[in-house]
């Protein structure tokens, strides 16, 4: 007999497995889970993929509102053998986020960025693409998507971070070198030809690396597309066709969210909304019109075509429109409210999800914000938005369902016309010259001719809708003692004029109106607070007068209520009052209601009792009312 080797022997029995694979699935899972692989909680964990390895971005925090494990704490398993390998894989890509920049800015000099990270896509085998659930991806980007958030700063769509300086210096601070300006922007650098080169070269390396993704599983991936374009290049359409081209080839998306414009812009957003719903194959109505014989809302009788309208976004979650001469457009504002909080109603919880849709993640026990994707501030579609934009498309349809839903928007809403910027909250009108500190100027001549409440009568509101208008809620910042408007000014005397014209073509029976100024918030510059005289203190008096007196003609008129809030009081920043106010909770309380009692008794005369007869009270405060007054 012929004598066997010794290592062939050895080499045929079967190899004992490792110490591991010894292990039952549960157990090993809950091994992957303490190395980092995937979070006990349920919330994926975000990684930068760049050139093939799962690392931050240079010079960030590994620190995004939670721990983010070091991929070192794992990497062995993914090289060990083929089945912890296939384990770790499937749990990896199915439990994570994973993120790919085109490229990475130009941080420091130690960190070259020569490597594209799209090339890792090349590197990932069909295999791990299948379990591959949530991938986002960002070829360029102005705004919004910084990889880390920090020191508060959620999201840099946030008004007020760039238009001022102070929010510019900290976005600058911690997101220096992510934000350039959009494909094809004038402040780009180089001529136009330059800037088409840069946005093809971008499109080569994408088209590319999206064939990849043609590998993975149908319904498992949830896809985030960022590419900011200046929406006004003439090839702006064009290049938006070509980033979106890809998506379409891909097998069906779980979810699928689409950015091509920082700022709002009809067409790019179209075009987002028709991919994404391609994308993910959500059935479309069908593009046949309907035959003459046909029942549609335009031939239902007016009292049906008015409640179904009631049920359109002609009515805002929480019945409140805000609007402000400085952007010119109806927003709605309120407070994140509480779910633990028991005094939270349901409308307000309700109403959550109408607004701010990127902290709906962040928030309440959610993953982490996958950045802005909201259609009411960028060009971008994404079916986790909801938030309220006004309507246009009901006012498109015919004359009969324009009248109707002007009826239903006019009508169901409390309008608020205010004069700040829509952000920050804090910021106070007329004083953007105005240093931090103090300063002893403090006279800013009101700047405009008419009042923003008589911009929005006169121009926002169609003069055959005057009459559907229930709740008024005019709103003025507290101008420092000589920046109200004299009463020869002419935009006193343009109020004067407007709430004459105004008499015939309200519906004075059935209108509310309020009139609310309000006080500094703690955010006013220093220069702001400084202590005026008692005179200083007149001028400010003689301003409301001015405003009331004209409001005496609606009240003769016919005007359901009134209602005033005054809690900016004449003499509150006086030498005496000024020191009472920082001792105590809120000294002025008295002052402030007896004025506000004064004040109502002057416009409404001798119906003032009906206000309040009868156990009546005052309608609640607007959600607005209570981002801008301060809370003492």
């Amino acid at each position: 007999m012929a004598r066997v080797p010794d290592g062939a022997l050895t080499s045929a029995l079967p190899l004992p497995l490792p110490p591991l694979l010894r292990l039952s699935p549960q157990i090993r899972q809950r091994i992957y889970f303490y190395l980092g692989l995937a979070s006990w909680d349920g919330r994926p964990f975000r990684f930068n993929l760049h050139a093939g390895q799962y690392k931050l971005r240079h010079g960030q925090s590994m620190i995004e509102l939670r721990f983010v494990p070091d991929p070192n704490s794992f990497h062995g398993l993914l090289i060990s053998c083929r089945t912890l390998h296939d384990e770790a894989t499937a749990l990896l890509y199915s439990a994570n986020q994973f993120i790919l920049y085109y490229s990475d800015p130009p941080a420091h000099p130690s960190h070259p960025t020569s490597l594209r990270p799209l090339h890792t896509l090349h590197t990932l085998t069909a295999p791990t693409l299948l379990f591959l659930s949530n991938l986002k991806i960002v070829l360029h980007e102005a705004s919004c998507h910084q990889l880390t958030e920090l020191d508060g700063i959620k999201n840099c769509c946030l008004e007020g971070c760039e238009d001022y300086d102070r929010g510019l210096s900290r976005c600058k601070q911690r997101h220096g070198g992510l934000h350039p300006p959009p494909l094809l922007s004038p402040a780009s650098a180089g001529d136009d030809d330059d800037k088409l080169a840069a946005a093809h070269a971008v499109l080569r390396e994408w088209h590319s690396a999206a064939a990849r993704l043609c590998h993975v599983a149908p319904r498992r991936l949830a896809l985030s597309l960022v590419c900011d374009i200046d929406p006004q290049h003439p090839r702006a359409i064009d290049i938006a066709n070509s980033v979106v081209a890809p998506i379409r080839l891909l097998p069906p998306l779980r979810e699928c969210s689409i950015r091509l414009a920082k700022t709002t812009d009809s067409r790019l957003q179209q075009l987002a909304q028709d991919t994404v719903i391609y994308a993910c194959r959500i059935p479309t109505p069908s593009p046949n019109p309907p035959s003459s014989a046909s029942t549609t809302l335009a031939t239902l009788p007016r009292e049906l075509r008015i409640r179904i309208l009631e049920y359109t976004d002609l009515v805002t979650p929480r019945r409140q429109v805000a609007w402000s001469r400085h952007d010119r457009a109806y927003v709605i504002y309120h407070f994140r409210w509480d779910s633990d909080d028991p005094w939270t109603q349901p409308d307000e919880l309700r109403a959550n999800q109408f607004s701010q849709c990127w902290r709906d993640r962040s928030f309440h026990g959610g993953p982490f914000t996958n950045g802005c994707f909201c259609r009411r501030r960028h060009a971008a579609f994404s079916l986790e938005c909801k938030c309220w934009a006004p309507p246009s498309a009901l006012f498109l349809v015919c004359r009969t369902l324009y009248e109707d839903a002007q009826f239903v928007f006019f009508s169901s809403n409390c309008f608020i016309i205010h004069d700040y910027k829509p952000s920050p909250p804090w910021e106070v009108p007329l004083l953007g010259q105005c240093r931090w500190e103090d300063e002893p100027v403090s006279a800013y001549p009101y700047p405009y001719e008419r009042l923003a409440a008589s911009e929005f009568l006169r121009d926002m509101v169609p003069r055959s809708s005057l009459a559907h208008l229930r709740f008024l809620e005019l709103a003025f910042p507290p101008y420092r003692p000589h920046s109200w408007p004299e009463t020869q000014h002419p935009a006193m005397q343009d109020w004067w004029t407007v709430v004459d014209w105004l008499r015939d073509k309200i519906n004075p029976a059935g209108l509310t109106l309020r009139l609310i100024v309000t006080d500094v918030t703690y955010g006013a510059p220093n220069s702001y607070r400084r202590t005026i005289s008692m005179k200083e203190g007149d001028t400010v008096m003689t301003a409301y007068m001015d405003l009331l007196r004209p409001l005496t003609r609606l009240a003769d008129h016919g005007l359901s209520r009134f209602y005033a809030h005054f809690h900016f009081y004449p003499w509150s920043w006086t030498e005496g009052l000024r020191d009472r106010r920082m001792d105590e909770n809120d000294p002025l309380l008295a002052e402030r209601q007896a004025l506000k009692k004064r004040a109502e008794q002057y416009v409404m005369g001798p119906r003032y009792g009906n206000l309040y007869a009868n156990g009546r009270e005052e309608p609640k405060e607007s959600d607005w009312y209570w981002m801008y007054c301060p809370y003492y």
